[in-house]
């Protein structure tokens, strides 16, 4: 039964009921909306950080480098430092490519389990959050891959592996500040989420089964 139906055949006080929640998750679903982005675009400054400092590092290192037994090696590896110019604009495209996307980002999903114990949204909360962890070091990787074409040799073993055909960053990963307090807000509402459609889950219930709960005949 559509939510326009039940909110026409319900007694008035449930159909204010219904319609009160179907506002409140509404809101907190464009909340978190908006947090999600903030969680990307705190990640694309993170991201952009991390690949500043390695490209100083680099460029530093290309040109201390004496090419004067071969001049032509030298003009090669200046022609690939001018392509790391354009690397920050496009870190920010990776970094949307690989963390905009429906299924790490809970409130996305139409309909969302009825389950609100603890441990299941702990197991919710893990499960996001390893999973941006584990993009983010495949962005990493990304910016390695450009890095090791311009010194002409593969960064240091210990630090990537490969997964899917790509470079991935395995060392210790630590979140911004920024990034922190964003998922965590992001979490903070989840639960939120996850009471309100309970609740809806509750009282369209009450209506299926004549006023009871479905455990409670």
């Amino acid at each position: 039964m559509g939510i326009e139906s039940y909110t026409r055949d319900c007694p008035e006080n449930r159909a204010k009921r219904v319609n009160s929640l179907c506002k409140e998750i509404k809101s907190t679903r464009e909340k978190m909306e908006r947090e999600t982005r903030t969680f990307i675009e705190a990640t694309k400054n993170f991201s952009l950080e991390w690949v500043q400092r390695e490209m100083n590092s680099n460029i530093s290192k290309l040109k201390s480098e004496d090419y004067s037994e071969n001049v032509e090696i030298g003009k090669d590896r200046l022609s690939k430092l001018s392509r790391l110019e354009g690397l920050p604009f496009r870190i920010q495209d990776i970094v949307e490519e690989h963390l905009n996307r429906d299924d790490y980002w809970i409130h996305r999903n139409g309909l969302l389990h009825a389950d609100i114990s603890r441990d299941y949204i702990e197991f919710k909360k893990e499960k996001t959050r390893k999973d941006l962890t584990s993009s983010i070091r495949m962005i990493l990787g990304c910016a390695a891959e450009i890095f090791a074409d311009v010194k002409d040799k593969n960064p240091e073993d210990k630090m990537w592996v490969r997964e899917r055909g790509k470079r991935k960053y395995i060392c210790i990963l630590r979140f911004s500040d920024e990034m922190t307090a964003s998922l965590d807000r992001y979490f903070s509402m989840l639960e939120e989420l996850f009471v309100l459609e309970y609740e809806m889950d509750r009282e369209l219930k009450k209506e299926i089964y004549g006023g009871k709960g479905k455990n409670n005949p």
